[in-house]
């Protein structure tokens, strides 16, 4: 049975691509979107170049337990666990020192270290770069992060 043209959604035009909030500090930094919906950028973790994935459904900012390890970042164990990464609980670390950059820009956060294993198996099967690290609430809170899905960019300030 046909839809009846009245009730049919009207078809969706992205917008003609603005400057977002090209105000007061905030500095735009172009992201790459993945297969499989997310958004990817390049940063630096002391003088390592690494792969960032944006997740703003995490808490916290993480960075591979195995990278980490395999690159020698110093790390201090956490009492906690960690839940909701695809398996009942994980052993946390935190990094002892670091230094990231996203476009040039410093970053002000802790970075847990976290064993991604799922995360990273999960986006091979749909040919999608695995991270480095996952960029959290944390940070895009502290940086007053916009996110403008139509131009593919993200706005940071200065942390707060």
């Amino acid at each position: 049975m046909p839809i009846d043209a009245a009730v049919q959604p009207p078809a969706l035009v992205a917008p003609a691509a603005v400057p977002a909030p090209a105000v007061a500090g905030f500095r735009p930094i172009r992201l790459r979107p993945s297969a499989v919906g997310h958004f990817h950028l390049s940063g630096k973790l002391g003088d390592k170049p690494v792969e960032i994935l944006i997740d703003t459904g995490a808490s916290s900012t993480v960075v591979d337990r195995s990278w980490a390890e395999a690159n020698g970042l110093a790390m201090t164990s956490m009492a906690q666990q960690a839940a909701g990464v695809g398996t009942s609980s994980l052993a946390l670390s935190m990094l002892a020192e670091h230094r990231l950059q996203l476009d040039g820009l410093d970053i002000t956060s802790d970075i847990v270290a976290l064993d991604l294993t799922n995360v990273k198996a999960g986006l091979a099967r749909a040919n999608v770069t695995p991270p480095q690290i996952v960029l959290g609430v944390d940070v895009l809170r502290r940086h007053r992060a916009v996110i403008d899905y139509a131009t593919a960019t993200l706005w940071l300030a200065p942390s707060l």
